[in-house]
């Protein structure tokens, strides 16, 4: 049996997009995608307009905006600080970000202010990457063999590091 949909209202909008950001932090785009996804199944299920829940939600947005619940810039600073920990690259934050729907120059601003407190942040998050994947000095066992190198420093270069900076997280060398 599959779920009813239900009728959505205009003031249903507010308590949907509350709801959501309560469960997950989510970029302007991405909060727009998720509750116009839901409008228009409630639209087709009832046979209705979607255009007046529509222009609803574009009030809700700016409302969330302007009281603060709704922030790319911050969304984005947190988002490039927790992949930044994982080992994420610059390149590999700035795909995941635009895929989220934040602008370029929201991104750009989120990592320049991530290099302003964490200086070698690139290389950390190489380190890091390379100590979860266990590469190079971080493999369980030594492997040192040219062919084993060279599909670590493939895997560094896939996630999006340089190859000197993939070199010396490779190398476990924990200064920079």
């Amino acid at each position: 049996m599959a779920k009813r949909i239900r009728k959505l209202k205009p003031t249903d909008l507010k308590d949907a997009a509350l709801h959501y950001l309560g469960r997950y932090a989510a970029s302007t785009t991405r909060l727009r995608q998720v509750i116009t996804r839901r409008i228009g199944r409630s639209a087709k299920a009832h046979e209705l307009d979607p255009q007046p829940l529509l222009e609803e939600l574009e009030r809700v947005i700016a409302m969330l905006t302007r009281t603060g619940l709704l922030n790319d810039a911050s969304f984005a600073e947190a988002r490039v600080r927790s992949l930044n920990r994982r080992g994420g690259s610059r390149r590999q934050i700035s795909a995941k970000l635009a895929a989220a729907g934040v602008g370029r120059a929201t991104t750009a601003e989120a990592l320049a202010g991530m290099e302003e407190e964490l200086p070698d942040a690139e290389f950390a998050a190489a380190l890091a990457y390379a100590k979860r994947r266990r590469l190079g000095a971080f493999r369980a066992t030594r492997d040192e063999t040219p062919e084993r190198r060279r599909k670590d420093l493939m895997a560094m270069a896939r996630a999006g590091f340089a190859l000197d900076l993939a070199r010396r997280a490779l190398n476990g060398a924990e200064e920079s």
